[in-house]
């Protein structure tokens, strides 16, 4: 859907199918009992957070919140769900009408009320929910996070304003036609009354609008959920389970020993170094392959860091390693090198943006020395659940190319994302980045002052900020491309990060899972049942 197009999208009809059903070998951990339920169980992290708000990239989020707007699994265009329309004239001020008759799990009415109080408090800084930077945007959003430290003088986010019970009007501080794929954010959800009268109980018992509704947390065992009979929303965006049960893990590897022990329905973010031995032991339907290629590996290098601030420095190790060798070897061919900060996928995608990230260690050594050497130890951090093989080989190589030390260190996903979001990283950060939505914008608003992400390098630059912001206002899809293209290149002089791979992105599942994607993410809650 071009972004002229986004500007009015009205609900074309109360239901659209959205989860489409396949078939896999294997057994699995699934069920349809003599009760005739149908339970997947998928592999889940100890959440940070059950509020969507919180921890927006949850599955379990996803599952329990229905957005204002949607993706079709079918046409993966972006489509009204809890709206009933968004519509602007200018692209900075947006009307939005809700959905007639809806209402919460707990029976309570869905009203504009609850999305204006739910983005209040997300967007106030205090409340330090990860979901605070989707606001950025917003009009009012600089009074919630004053700089200083003092208290905000309101609890409102004023560019929201409640018109009546179905009626919303949102401003922004400048144009944005991407506002209606922000609005597929989890950041984004509506919040009941309870959740602000009693928000410690509502913490372990959430109530939301979606397809799914909240059963148990387990910790470090296993969240429960229930398909919501009340759910008003297209028939099929639920899926076909009736309990989805996220087992939850701190290594893909004891998820993958669950899966072959027929314990495990699906698993997502699947490492290339484990793709041959799943299509071994579980047979290649047992495999799903994202078409959209929407992630990338790379290592990002704070601001804060004492000793790592020369570019050429960050070039001499981005350069010192041969991306080529570890996606043929290690990585099997199942990722590509990446040599920009955006996958090809995207529009704004151009070859060779980053014109250090070919392998070549004289090069490399030649820019170190010319940085003034590099006498320290670089730390790298990453999480510890996930691609240890393939960070030990890149720490590896920039350490026999370059001949400087490198220590890693893993920690759990919540802790390493807890002290990259307070800025309490000690080194580079390595990681997989993927959009909420399909747009340059997700990938280059982590380099925009203030922007969504910029916590992690902290990363400022005027001419930059400047040109993201032509970007996003612009409804010319070329036009935009053009000036976020003109963004990265500004961005990669400077080299707050480091691009790496872009992985062939996949998905394992048993038999009864029929899994599907949004727009390059894998969503479990969308999962047909197929057995």
């Amino acid at each position: 859907m071009s972004k002229k197009k986004m500007i009015a999208v009205v609900a074309a009809s109360a239901a659209f199918m959205l989860a489409a059903s396949g078939c896999a070998a294997g057994d699995s951990g699934s069920s349809a009992g003599t009760s005739g339920e149908k339970k997947l169980t998928f592999q889940l992290a100890e959440p940070k957070s059950l509020v969507p708000h919180e921890d927006p990239g949850s599955q379990v989020a996803m599952a329990t919140c229905a957005n204002l707007m949607e993706v079709n699994v079918e046409s993966q265009e972006i489509e009204p769900l809890a709206a009933k329309s968004v519509t602007s004239d200018d692209a900075k001020t947006w009307k939005i009408a809700l959905q007639d008759g809806w209402t919460f799990q707990d029976g309570t009415p869905v009203t504009a009320d609850s999305f204006a109080k739910a983005w209040a408090k997300t967007a106030t800084g205090s409340n330090a929910w990860q979901g605070n930077g989707s606001f950025a945007p917003f009009v009012g959003y600089k009074e919630l996070n004053p700089t200083d430290g003092s208290k905000p003088a309101t609890d409102k986010l004023s560019g929201v304003k409640v018109i009546d019970e179905a009626n919303l009007e949102v401003t922004l501080v400048a144009p944005n036609a991407d506002f209606p794929k922000l609005l597929t954010t989890s950041a984004l959800c509506p919040l009941p009354e309870v959740a602000f009268s009693d928000p410690k109980g509502y913490e372990e018992n959430p109530i939301s609008n979606g397809p799914y509704k909240f059963v148990s947390w387990n910790h470090n065992v296993d969240v429960v959920l229930e398909k919501w009979d009340g759910f008003k929303g297209a028939q099929g965006f639920s899926g076909g389970a009736d309990k989805l049960v996220g087992q939850i893990y701190t290594a893909v590897d004891a998820a993958y020993t669950d899966m072959t022990a027929g314990n495990l329905d699906m698993i997502r973010n699947v490492p290339a170094t484990m793709v041959s031995k799943a299509k071994s032991q579980l047979g290649e339907e047992a495999l799903y392959e994202v078409k959209t290629g929407s992630k990338q590996y790379t290592l990002q290098i704070p601001e804060y860091i004492k000793g790592l601030e020369n570019p050429d420095l960050r070039r001499a190790i981005s350069m010192s390693i041969d991306r080529e060798s570890i996606a043929a070897s290690l990585l099997q061919g199942y990722a590509t090198s990446s040599d920009s900060l955006v996958p090809p996928s995207l529009d704004s995608y151009k070859a060779g943006s980053c014109d250090s990230c070919a392998f070549d260690a004289a090069g490399a050594k030649a820019l170190l020395e010319k940085a003034g050497g590099f006498d320290g130890t670089l730390i790298i951090e990453h999480n510890s659940a996930s691609d240890q093989q393939l960070v030990q080989a890149i720490s590896k190589q920039i350490q026999d190319n370059l001949g400087i030390k490198v220590q890693l260190k893993p920690s759990l996903g919540t802790e390493l994302e807890s002290r990259r979001n307070s800025q309490e990283l000690e080194g580079a950060i390595f990681g997989l980045w993927g959009w909420s939505y399909k747009s340059s914008d997700q990938y280059l608003s982590q380099y925009e002052t203030g922007g969504d992400g910029n916590a992690t390098t902290g990363y400022s630059n005027e001419a930059v900020d400047k040109l993201l912001r032509s970007a996003r206002g612009e409804q010319d899809e070329a036009k935009s491309a053009g000036l976020y293209s003109d963004a990265e290149a500004l961005i990669m002089k400077d080299m707050p990060s480091i691009p790496l791979f872009i992985p062939t992105d996949f998905g394992l599942k048993s038999k009864c899972a029929g899994m599907n994607d949004s727009q390059g993410d894998l969503q479990f809650y969308r999962a047909g049942f197929t057995c």
